[in-house]
């Protein structure tokens, strides 16, 4: 396929890459179908792939980086670094967007409302490829956030409080000091880099940043922009061993890896916010035995699938691989995150 970016590209899609042959045309492609593909650079970010993405990468005309540490938060960091465009979507390889005017909509809302310098996706679909995790995965993300936020079926259901304005299916969401704000930060969410080397000058180039990006132009503007009906296909194949893996990831990167952790990150900038009150009460909602299992329930029935019973499984996961690794750093065996979701 012939290289359609311009040397001056308006949208660079930063996107994190390793051994994604099965997912990343899919990709890909939703990117290149788009009424504005021509205003458009792909920053393929790879962590030393051994299969065929980089060759699939090439033939959408992607620009290929290197990632010598492999992980998807250092990625991010080398794409924004090299990003031309104005705003910056960050993509992964199992992200498919849906429709072909969907980045054009994202423009449009941005000139509608121009205090707004995020477009978030407003729900994650599971693709054809899920595993048994996969529908959680899209909904929930994992046991803690699901825990933090009470999320529902996307970000517009969930923060309705927040919606300030309506024009059409462009919604306005507003937020206080302290308020949770939708998590952003991956996901197809689209950004002003622009703005964001603007106020954020002394902070913006570092992996902490880039791993609360959202959460920091949220509560710089003190808000964001969705478009209902904004969705993306999420093509992870979220086994149920595989999703354990990527649960323990996460808490060894929320205990000792804080500044590429994404809750870690986001609760720093709030410390007030429930960010950081409810954290200590995961561990005892965990305790009650009840509270899990009466989620797990509420998620089956509201969702209508059988997959979400295992919320209580994953609660209950989270909360040993915390103890067991807490345990680890007292007797001065920290553990590395070598891979992600491995």
């Amino acid at each position: 396929m012939e290289n359609v970016t311009p040397k001056a590209p308006l949208i660079s899609i930063v996107m994190p890459a390793y051994n994604a042959e099965h997912t990343i045309e899919l990709a890909l492609r939703s990117i290149r179908m788009q009424t504005i593909a021509d205003q458009i650079e792909i920053l393929v970010i790879d962590g030393g792939s051994t299969d065929a993405t980089r060759e699939i990468a090439r033939q959408y005309g992607a620009v290929i980086l290197e990632n010598p540490h492999r992980l998807p938060e250092p990625a991010k960091l080398i794409g924004i670094q090299r990003a031309k465009g104005r705003y910056i979507i960050e993509q992964d390889t199992d992200e498919e967007l849906l429709f072909p005017d969907q980045l054009e909509k994202r423009l449009s809302l941005l000139r509608a409302y121009p205090e707004v310098h995020l477009v978030v996706v407003d729900e994650q679909a599971p693709g054809r490829l899920g595993g048994v995790a996969t529908r959680y995965v899209c909904v929930c993300g994992d046991p803690f956030t699901q825990f933090i936020y009470t999320r529902k079926n996307g970000v517009l259901d969930t923060f309705r409080r927040n919606i300030a304005e309506q024009q059409g299916d462009f919604c306005l969401l507003k937020f206080a000091p302290g308020d949770l704000t939708p998590i952003g930060d991956g996901g197809a969410s689209l950004f002003d880099l622009e703005w964001i080397k603007q106020q954020f000058p002394q902070d913006w180039n570092s992996i902490s940043f880039v791993c609360s990006m959202a959460q920091q132009v949220q509560t710089k503007s003190g808000c964001c922009g969705c478009i209902r009906g904004d969705n993306i296909h999420h093509h992870t194949r979220a086994t149920f061993s595989g999703y354990l893996a990527k649960l323990r990831f996460r808490v060894i990167n929320n205990l000792f890896h804080k500044e590429e952790s994404g809750f870690s990150a986001r609760a720093s900038q709030q410390p007030r916010s429930r960010y950081s009150s409810r954290k200590y009460l995961f561990v005892l909602y965990a305790a009650t035995l009840v509270g899990p299992l009466v989620d797990s329930i509420r998620l089956a029935l509201h969702h209508k699938d059988a997959t979400m019973l295992l919320h209580f499984v994953y609660v209950y996961y989270t909360c040993l691989c915390i103890a067991w690794y807490l345990l680890r750093a007292l007797l001065g065996r920290p553990p590395e995150n070598k891979t992600y979701g491995k």
